[in-house]
């Protein structure tokens, strides 16, 4: 999608929307579902890489487009034999480059591309023996950082020199724990502000995008609210009914384009996910009283 301005949240257009048919009639694969979609846009064209969940571990997929509304499928371009997810692709040092969730190798690891976009290969373990779920870069002149949550969903910062460099968790962050504490997109930035979308878990996992603006006080890292629930359930498109799960924002120049995804109710009916929503609201209470 699309737009001029990004600080209004944005009516979804029915015809930018694949639908799971549609989606179905593009991939070869059997699919449970697709998730996750990141982006990123080289000269004229658009490359869409996405989680796909087949009867195995989940693996990552590519789309392509020459004008950024027509998708081709392209293909698997990264199989492990763990679970795959969350295909952060981003350019540095003019180099491709991806930081996928590898929670279930039980290290964070990054790849690179050997042949773009096609063929990737692991450049380096940024994190030992540490776990992460949907770990969001950001790479900047002043900033250096990984955030992700632990199955707790409890925040976690990390830092380093450089993309290569040694990241360590660091030493003065203010974390949170429960709902919008866990990454649903890469960072971006808007009017010289770090920005990240979060999951909100309102009504159950994936219920919608909040978006949160990364802080620094004096050396104190912390993400806060900016702007809630900017992504929500979509009750006027049948695709999007049940809520919304991830965002990735980008700036071009005819203003911004961003990917989402979303998850639909078959039944017509509303499905209240008790048990995690009652969790996270526990957590929230809990919160709001530290």
């Amino acid at each position: 999608m699309q737009t001029q301005k990004f600080f209004s949240a944005p009516k979804l257009d029915k015809n930018n929307i694949f639908s799971y048919k549609e989606i179905d009639a593009l991939i070869p694969e059997d699919i449970n579902y697709i998730a996750d979609p990141f982006f990123i846009q080289d000269s004229s064209k658009f490359y869409l890489f996405t989680e796909l969940k087949g009867r195995g571990n989940a693996n990552i997929v590519l789309f392509s487009s020459e004008d950024g509304n027509n998708y081709q499928y392209q293909g698997i371009v990264l199989d492990e034999d763990f679970h795959l997810s969350y295909p952060q692709v981003f350019k540095y040092k003019h180099e491709y480059y991806m930081l996928p969730e590898t929670k279930g190798s039980g290290n964070v690891l990054l790849y690179k591309a050997r042949k773009f976009p096609l063929e990737w290969e692991v450049e380096d373990t940024l994190l030992h023996n540490t776990g992460i779920k949907d770990p969001s870069i950001l790479l900047s002149e002043e900033l250096n950082l990984i955030v992700g949550v632990n199955d707790n969903l409890e925040q976690l910062f990390f830092t380093a020199d450089s993309l290569d460099g040694k990241w360590k968790e660091h030493p003065n962050y203010k974390s949170k724990w429960g709902n919008e504490s866990r990454p649903g997109g890469r960072f971006f930035k808007l009017d010289e502000e770090w920005y990240l979308p979060v999951q909100n878990r309102t009504l159950g996992y994936g219920t919608g995008i909040s978006i949160h603006k990364l802080k620094n006080n004096s050396g104190q890292l912390e993400l806060t609210l900016a702007h809630k629930m900017y992504l929500g359930p979509q009750p006027e498109i049948p695709w999007f009914n049940r809520g919304m799960h991830h965002l990735d924002v980008q700036s071009n120049e005819k203003g911004y384009y961003m990917v989402y995804d979303g998850d639909r109710n078959t039944s017509g009916e509303k499905a209240f996910q008790y048990k995690r929503t009652l969790k996270f609201n526990f957590v929230d209470l809990y919160n709001l009283f530290q």
